[in-house]
């Protein structure tokens, strides 16, 4: 299931990736846990050098000191956080070992939730930010200030902990978007929309002002005196102006690309429902206007689909539809031996009335004749094969499979019966049913075909029906169609003399419904 390859031109998401492209979850787990050591080894590392650019009368004992308390608490940290995402990877893990694409959709949401899973336990990030605090107070101790210098490094250490806090947490998503790839390729339905667990303007509000003031703070450092008044004045000032200047600007450009998504959301929920004529405004000539315009082609050619669809629906039964929509592997093409049961119907004294009625009234006879016998023969299960003149096939048993297929065909004939029956102005009808083994599939040449049934049950179900002008039944049905029938269908049948059909050198062995 490793199948995520990230674009090769970003580096850095191919290496977050390797681990589980080789080695799957397992693998990725370890280098999630390693990821985390490393990163934080090195802002342990940085966090005593930021220092120092604001007090450079530490020693390098005291920046020793404080390394090295900075990676146990660092380390800690790392510990503790990978215990709040554990639970998940495991869960994943052994999901991975026996996928259930029924459960997908649930793992799904468990693997989106790991970057957040330590965001969400309150007591640990109390702990981890009292660890924090202990670090201020040795510096204090180390800088020889009085108690109050906690309120001026409390700031900084807040933003340098929330700095570490939004980077861990990206890193982890970008870790965890090949496993996230991989799971949604087996989500069939994800049972309504995707909830976004961080939105995108609240990632840039949070992260390009944190950069704005960390920036700030270090240039205060390098350029200005080096006294702790000025990182209490290079903080404030930062966030004075990341509140008054860049937020603002940043609100601008966070909606430039929320706005346009958020109509393409909102488009794309239409087109689950069915409303191809929905399309998006382009509002722009960037990444998110070409979105937007492939946006727009896609509907356009799903609306095409669809009326292509409609047509074929008109011209062919919608299960046979279905059934070749659904032929991925071309079996269509081969044919497939099944047994079905046929029924063949046609008008009774149809040369006659033909010749005494305009073709148009001809016509619209036959249209009204087979506008109520279609529905019934699906309603039944079945579908109509072709329309042969006067009179229709229809087939039952394929492509919706059944072992019942003989009780529903008798079902639907007596019901076309008496339908017809009631009706006033509709010719006299004769029905015949015939069951056996035929080769279902398409037939035809240079690019055009029929779905259709070939063998000959066909033929005899022709030649029962033609029998019925012998015996005056409405319908009738070979002794094959007899033998498949329920117990209860079979005992409301009337056996009838056997009758030569036409091309059989044997008679054959007729049934009548009671």
């Amino acid at each position: 299931m490793t199948t995520y390859d990230p674009p090769r031109r970003l580096v850095l998401l191919r290496l977050l990736a390797r681990p589980y492209r080789y080695g799957g979850i397992r693998l990725q787990r370890r280098a999630i846990l390693l990821v985390y050591i490393g990163a934080s080894s090195v802002w342990a590392f940085a966090g005593p050098q930021f220092v120092r650019l604001f007090a450079p009368g530490l020693t390098r004992n005291d920046l020793v000191l404080l390394t090295c308390l900075g990676a146990t608490i660092y380390l800690i940290d790392d510990l503790v956080t990978f215990a709040a995402i554990a639970p998940h990877l495991r869960k994943l893990q052994r999901w991975f070992d026996a996928p259930d694409p029924a459960d997908a959709a649930e793992m799904w949401r468990t693997a989106a939730d790991v970057p957040l899973a330590p965001m969400l336990r309150p007591l640990s990030l109390a702990f981890l930010a009292g660890l924090n605090f202990l670090w201020i107070v040795v510096l204090i101790r180390l800088l020889h200030l009085p108690p109050i210098a906690f309120l001026l490094f409390l700031p900084g250490a807040m933003l340098f902990r929330f700095y570490w806090l939004t980077l861990r947490s990206l890193v982890t998503e970008q870790m965890m978007r090949p496993v996230l790839a991989d799971i949604s390729r087996q989500v069939t339905d994800f049972g309504g929309r995707v909830r976004a667990r961080v939105g995108l303007p609240y990632r840039l509000l949070g992260t390009i002002p944190l950069i704005a003031v960390l920036a700030g703070t270090i240039v205060a450092g390098i350029v200005g005196p080096h006294t702790i008044g000025t990182l209490a004045i290079g903080v404030g000032l930062s966030l004075v102006i990341s509140v008054t200047v860049a937020s603002p600007l940043l609100l601008l450009v966070t909606r430039s690309v929320t706005e346009p998504l958020r109509d393409i959301r909102r488009a794309a929920d239409r087109v689950g429902d069915g409303d191809f004529t929905i399309r998006v405004p382009i509002t722009s000539s960037d990444e998110i206007g070409l979105l937007a315009t492939g946006f727009n082609a896609m509907t356009e050619g799903l609306a095409e689909r669809e009326r292509l669809r409609t047509a074929f629906v008109t011209y062919h039964d919608a299960a046979i539809v279905e059934h070749i929509l659904a032929d991925g592997d071309g079996r269509l093409a081969e044919g497939e031996e099944v047994e079905v049961t046929a029924l063949f119907m046609d008008v009774r004294g149809f040369t006659g009335y033909s010749e005494q009625h305009p073709a148009r009234e001809v016509v619209a006879m036959l249209n009204r004749l087979f506008a109520a016998v279609v529905p019934i023969v699906g309603k039944h299960g079945g579908y109509v094969d072709k329309f042969i003149g006067d009179g229709l096939l229809a087939v039952f048993g394929v492509p919706q499979r059944c072992s019942d297929h003989a009780d529903r065909a008798l079902a639907a004939a007596c019901e076309i019966a008496a339908v017809l029956r009631d009706r006033d102005g509709d010719p006299d009808i004769g029905i015949g049913l015939n069951s056996g083994t035929v080769v279902a599939g398409n037939l035809g040449g240079s690019g055009r075909f029929d779905f259709t049934v070939i063998g000959d049950p066909v033929n005899v179900a022709a030649r029962v029906e033609s029998a019925t002008r012998q015996t005056g039944d409405t319908i009738l049905l070979s002794r094959h169609t007899w033998e498949l029938l329920s117990p209860a269908a079979r005992a409301d049948t009337v056996a009838r003399p056997a009758v030569p059909l036409k091309g059989k050198t044997q008679t054959v062995s007729l049934y009548a419904p009671g």
